[in-house]
C-alpha cells in the first residue's frame, strides 16, 4: 500500500512543480492570483527527491534475497541499474532546484523560473529513463513515457493550482484564452503518448483486463471519461457562460476536475506496482488473473483464457446507465451542480465498469 501511495504523491509533486513553472511564466493580467503556500514548491521538490527514492529501496529489498545484505546491494543497484542511475540523476538535480529556490523566487524573477523549468524537465526525462516502457523501447518507450508524464503534469498541475489556490478573479476568459489550447495539446500528447505506451506494454487490451494491471487500465481510462466531460465543459462551454454571465466562478468546477485527476493518479500508481501483460522472458512465472475479475466471473479463469464481446441483458442496462449518466453530468455542469456531477462521474465509472464486465465472455 505505501508504494500506491508514495506514487499517486510522486504525480502529484511533478504536477504542482509544471504547474507553478507555467503559471509563473503568464503576465499576471492572464492568470488570477495564486497564493502557494510558501512551502509548497520547496516541499514538492522535497517529495520528488523522496518519493521517486522508494522504487528503488523496494526493489533493492527484493534482491537482497538473490544477492545479499541491503548495503551490500544498494551501491551496485545505484551505479549499474538504468533506475537506481535516473534516481542519482533526478536527486541532483532536486538538490540544485532546493538550492535556487532558496535564494530567488521563481515567480518574482523569469531567470530563475526558466532555471526551474529546465531542471523539471529534467525530473520528467530521468523519470522516463527508468521506466518500464523505457526498458522495453529505449527510444520509443522512452520518449512516450516523458510525454506522457509531462504532458499530464503541465495540464493537470495548472488545473491543481488554479482550483485550490487562485483568489476570485474577473478576468476568466483571459486565462481560458491560452490555458483551453494549452489543456487540448496536453490531452492530445497524452493519447498519443498512452497509444505507443499500450502498443509496447498491452498488445490485447481487452485481454488485459483479465490481470491486475489491466484492471487498473480500464478503471483509468473509463476515469478519464468524465475528466474529458469536465473538461469539454470548463473549456468550451464555459467561455459562452462566462461572456452572459462574467462574475461567475469556475474554480469549484476546478477542484471537481482535480479530484478525478487524483483518482487518475492513483490508479496509474496501482498499475506501476503490477506486473504488465507482456511476454516476459526475465520473469517465466505465468501471470495471475485479478480477484476482482475472478470474482465476476469465476475462479476457474485463467490468465491466458481468450475474451470476447457478447451480449447480456444486465450489462445492456448498465451500459445504458453509464450514457445517461454522462448526460446527466452536463446537466448538472449547466446547473451549476459541481457536488452532484462527482457523484455523476463516480456513478459512470462504475457503471462502464460493469457493463464492460458483464459484456465480456
Amino acid at each position: 500500500m505505501y508504494a500506491y501511495a508514495s506514487e499517486t504523491l510522486l504525480y502529484v509533486c511533478f504536477a504542482i512543480v509544471c504547474g507553478a513553472v507555467v503559471l509563473n511564466a503568464v503576465p499576471p493580467s492572464g492568470k488570477p492570483n495564486v497564493r502557494l503556500p510558501g512551502s509548497l514548491l520547496f516541499n514538492a521538490v522535497i517529495g520528488i527527491a523522496l518519493l521517486s527514492l522508494v522504487p528503488v529501496i523496494k526493489n533493492t529489498i527484493f534482491l537482497t534475497q538473490f544477492a545479499g545484505p541491503f548495503r551490500d546491494i544498494i551501491d551496485d543497484v545505484l551505479l549499474e541499474l538504468e533506475f537506481g542511475k535516473a534516481w542519482l540523476w533526478m536527486f541532483g538535480m532536486c538538490t540544485v532546484l532546493l538550492a535556487l529556490l532558496s535564494f530567488r523566487d521563481p515567480s518574482r524573477h523569469p531567470a530563475t523560473n526558466a532555471l526551474t523549468g529546465l531542471l523539471a524537465l529534467g525530473l520528467l526525462l530521468s523519470y522516463g529513463w527508468a521506466s518500464h516502457a523505457a526498458g522495453l523501447s529505449e527510444t520509443w518507450g522512452f520518449m512516450a513515457q516523458s510525454l506522457h508524464l509531462a504532458a499530464a503534469s503541465v495540464w493537470i498541475g495548472v488545473l491543481l493550482l488554479v482550483g485550490w489556490f487562485a483568489a476570485p478573479y474577473d478576468g476568466w476568459l483571459r486565462f481560458l484564452r491560452w490555458f483551453h489550447p494549452l489543456a487540448i495539446g496536453c490531452v492530445l500528447a497524452i493519447v498519443a503518448a498512452g497509444f505507443v505506451l499500450m502498443a509496447y506494454i498491452v498488445p490485447n487490451y481487452a485481454n488485459s483486463w483479465i490481470v491486475s494491471y489491466g484492471q487498473a487500465l480500464l478503471i483509468k481510462h473509463l476515469l478519464f471519461v468524465p475528466v474529458l466531460c469536465f473538461g469539454i465543459a470548463n473549456g468550451f462551454l464555459l467561455r459562452a457562460k462566462l461572456r452572459r454571465q462574467p462574475q461567475y466562478d469556475p474554480r469549484p468546477w476546478f477542484r471537481v476536475e482535480s479530484v478525478f485527476v487524483l483518482l487518475l493518479f492513483a490508479a496509474t500508481a496501482f498499475m506501476g506496482q503490477q506486473r504488465p501483460p507482456h511476454d516476459d522472458p526475465e520473469n517465466p512465472e505465468p501471470l495471475v488473473p485479478s480477484p476482482l475479475f475472478r470474482s465476476i466471473h469465476g475462479n476457474e479463469v485463467t490468465a491466458d483464457t481468450q475474451l470476447a464481446f457478447g451480449f447480456d441483458p444486465a450489462g445492456a442496462v448498465f451500459a445504458a446507465a453509464a450514457v445517461a449518466l454522462l448526460a446527466l453530468l452536463f446537466r448538472a455542469w449547466r446547473k451549476n451542480a459541481p457536488r452532484t456531477a462527482a457523484a455523476v462521474g463516480i456513478g459512470f465509472v462504475v457503471s462502464a465498469y460493469l457493463s464492460l464486465m458483464l459484456l465480456v465472455r
